[in-house]
C-alpha cells in the first residue's frame, strides 16, 4: 500500500469505526438498562429497539448509496453524520423507551456505510483494497471489541445516556476529519453511461449470495448479544465485570485473525478461510446450547465467535466492492449495506419474538440455521482474482495545467484498452489507473501519455 492509500484508509477507518460504535457501544448494556424502565418496557419493545437502527439503515443505505454515485461521497458523508448527531442527542435528552426508540432510528437514518466503502474503493487500488478493507474489517472489529469492554464500565461511570453524548462529539471530529482529511477523487472525464437497471444490480445472484452472508452475520450476532449479558449475570458476573471476560477475548482474537488475513490474500486460501469460519459460527451456536455454562467456557466460545466474525466482517466488504461495476459502487455497497441493516433489525425482532415464544435455547437455534444458509450459498462461489491498479505520483506543477489540457491527457488514458478508470487527487498530486479484468498494466503507454518528467513514481 503506498502512503496515499494508507492514509485514506485510516481517515475512512475512524468515521467508520465512530458510524458502527453507535450500534455496538450498547449491545452489552442495552437489554438490561431498558428492562429497568418500567412495565412499558415488554421483551418485544426491548428488541424493536435493538433493531430499529438497522431498520432505518436498511431504509437509507441504497438512496444513499445512488446519491454518492451522482453527487459525490464526501457530500453525503457529511449529511450523513449530521442526522447521526441529532439522533444521539435525543437519546442523550430521552426521558422514555419511546425516546431511545426515536433516536436509534434517526442513528441508523444516517446511513453511510456504503458511501464509506465506495470512497475507500474510490481511493485505493485493487490489490491494496483487500487490505484496506480488511482495515476497515478489523477496525470495525477492535470497535465491537472495545465498545463491549468499555461499555460496562462508561456505563458505570457516566451512565446508559451520557454515552450517548459522548458519540455526539465524536461525530464532530468525523466530520472534521471527512472535510480536511479525506482526500476527495476527481474525475475529468465523465463517468460513461451505464446500461446496468438498478433491479439488475441489486438482484443480481453474485452479490446476493454476499448480501445474505452480510445480513446472517448480524442477523446472528444481535440475536447472541440478546442472550450473552444475560448468561454472564447467570453465572455471576454482574454487568460492570462482563469486560473481564470480553477484553481478553477480543484481543486474542485479533491476533488469531492476522495470519489468516496475509494468507487468505491467495485466492485459494481465501476460499478455504472463508468456508472455515462460517463454520466456526455455526459451531458456537452449538457451543452455546451445550457447553457455556461457566466463566472458562463462555470464554473459549467467544473466543472462537470473534476470530470468525472479525474475519468475515474484514473479507466481505473487500469482496463485494472488487466486484462491483466501478460506476455503481455506491449502488452495489448501498445494497450490501442494507442487507447488513436488515440482519440488525430482523435479528433484534425474531430475538425478542423467539425469547417470548420459545427457550433461549431456541435462540441459538434461529442464529444456526441463518448460518447454515449461507454456508451452503458459498460452497461454489467463485472468488476473485485481483488486479494490478497502479498509483502514481505527479510533480505539482502538472495539476497548474488548464483544465482544458489535464481532462484530454486523462481522456487518453482512459480510453486506453487496458484502463477501466483513471482517478485525480490534485492536492495529493497523486493519479491512480484502475485495469479492466484479465489485463495487464503498459507503462510505456500511460508515461507516453503523461510526460516521463511530470511521473515521479
Amino acid at each position: 500500500m503506498t502512503s496515499f492509500e494508507i492514509k485514506s484508509t485510516l481517515g475512512i477507518a475512524f468515521v467508520y469505526m465512530l458510524r458502527m460504535l453507535g450500534l455496538f457501544i450498547v449491545l452489552p448494556i442495552m437489554s438490561i438498562y431498558l428492562t429497568q424502565l418500567g412495565s412499558g418496557a415488554s421483551t418485544f419493545l426491548i428488541g424493536l429497539t435493538f433493531g430499529i437502527y438497522g431498520l432505518t439503515q436498511a431504509l437509507f443505505q441504497i438512496p444513499f448509496g445512488i446519491l454518492s454515485d451522482r453527487f459525490g461521497r464526501k457530500k453525503l458523508i457529511i449529511i450523513g453524520l449530521c442526522i447521526f448527531l441529532i439522533g444521539s442527542l435525543v437519546i442523550f435528552f430521552s426521558e422514555s423507551m419511546i425516546m431511545i426508540t426515536l433516536g436509534r432510528a434517526l442513528q441508523g437514518a444516517g446511513a453511510i456505510s456504503a458511501v464509506l466503502l465506495a470512497l475507500l474503493a474510490d481511493l485505493t487500488t485493487d490489490k491494496a483494497r483487500t487490505k484496506s478493507m480488511a482495515i476497515i474489517g478489523a477496525s470495525i472489529g477492535f470497535t465491537f471489541g472495545i465498545s463491549i469492554v468499555l461499555s460496562p464500565i462508561l456505563n458505570t461511570y457516566l451512565g446508559f445516556q451520557n454515552i450517548f453524548m459522548l458519540i455526539a462529539i465524536l461525530s464532530l471530529i468525523a466530520m472534521a476529519i471527512v472535510i480536511y482529511y479525506i482526500p476527495n477523487p476527481i474525475r475529468y472525464s465523465k463517468n460513461k453511461k451505464t446500461d446496468y437497471p438498478i433491479k439488475k444490480i441489486i438482484f443480481d445472484k453474485v452479490f446476493l449470495k454476499l448480501d445474505y452472508g452480510i445480513f446472517a452475520l448480524h442477523a446472528s450476532q444481535i440475536i447472541m448479544f440478546m442472550m450473552i449479558p444475560l448468561m454472564l449475570n447467570g453465572i455471576g458476573y454482574p454487568i460492570e465485570y462482563h469486560w473481564q471476560i470480553y477484553l481478553p477475548v477480543f484481543v486474542l482474537s485479533m491476533l488469531a485473525i492476522i495470519p489468516m488475513i496475509i494468507l487468505s490474500a491467495k485466492k485459494k486460501m481465501l476460499r478455504g478461510f472463508f468456508l472455515l469460519n462460517v463454520l466456526l459460527l455455526i459451531f458456537v451456536q452449538y457451543l452455546f446450547m451445550s457447553w457455556s455454562d461457566s466463566k472458562q467456557t463462555i470464554m473459549i466460545t467467544l473466543l472462537i465467535y470473534f476470530i470468525a466474525f472479525n474475519f468475515l466482517e474484514a473479507t466481505l466488504p473487500s469482496l463485494i466492492s472488487r466486484l462491483s461495476p466501478k460506476n455503481l459502487k455506491g449502488l452495489v455497497l448501498g445494497a450490501y449495506n442494507t442487507s447488513q441493516s436488515l440482519g440488525i433489525f430482523i435479528g433484534g425482532i425474531l430475538g425478542g419474538f423467539i425469547a417470548v415464544q420459545f427457550s433461549d435455547q431456541a435462540i441459538f437455534i434461529l442464529s444456526a440455521i441463518l448460518l447454515l444458509a449461507w454456508l451452503i450459498m458459498m460452497i461454489r462461489f467463485i472468488f476473485p482474482s485481483s488486479k494490478n491498479d497502479m498509483v502514481i505520483k505527479i510533480e505539482p506543477e502538472f495539476f497548474r495545467k488548464s483544465d482544458k489540457s489535464k481532462n484530454l491527457i486523462f481522456n487518453k488514458i482512459e480510453n486506453l484498452d487496458f484502463v477501466d478508470e483513471a482517478l485525480i487527487f490534485p492536492s495529493e498530486s497523486y493519479i491512480i489507473i484502475k485495469l479492466k479484468n484479465d489485463t495487464k498494466f503498459d507503462n510505456n503507454k500511460v508515461m507516453k501519455i503523461l510526460g516521463e518528467k511530470n511521473a515521479i513514481s
